[in-house]
């Protein structure tokens, strides 16, 4: 009899687990090429997404490529970097929840510390934003790019 209490009580927690999971916010839609395409800023950060795949990017901390862990608030240390290269949309399989981001992928220079590129994740604003988490994805806190 006690056995079939602990089954019970085990399976009604793994309900409630489970439809904690399930009452999650809506997906992050994916963002239109149009969406994206142009130029995008964080200040004086630059970022230009062109029509043919490829973009550019001036002005960027090295701390934001690297997604370096900082206080809410304070500003990413490290120089400031310029890159070209690719961009696609889709997830880079490693950004928040999975959410759609947009993928750079360095060409010129081709790497940046240990880094090979970057994923913007996609923010579920009107219009939309992007953004590049600094530090744990549930630190939250963001390094948001607008678009002009």
């Amino acid at each position: 009899m006690a056995r079939k209490a602990i089954i019970v009580v085990a399976l009604v927690a793994s309900c409630f687990s489970l439809s904690a999971c399930a009452s999650s916010t809506a997906p992050i839609p994916t963002p239109a090429a149009s969406q994206v395409i142009g130029t995008w800023h964080h200040g004086d950060d630059v970022l230009r997404f062109n029509a043919d795949g490829t973009f550019t990017a001036a002005g960027m901390p090295r701390g934001v490529i690297d997604q370096t862990p900082v206080a809410a608030g304070a500003a990413p240390h490290g120089p400031t970097e310029s890159v070209s290269g690719t961009w696609s949309i889709g997830s880079g399989g490693t950004d928040v929840g999975g959410a759609p981001g947009v993928q750079l992928d360095f060409v010129s220079p081709k790497k940046i510390g240990y880094n090979y590129g970057l994923t913007l994740v996609v923010a579920a604003t009107s219009p939309v934003q992007l953004y590049v988490t600094l530090g744990r994805p549930d630190s939250n806190v963001r390094y948001t790019f607008t678009r002009e």
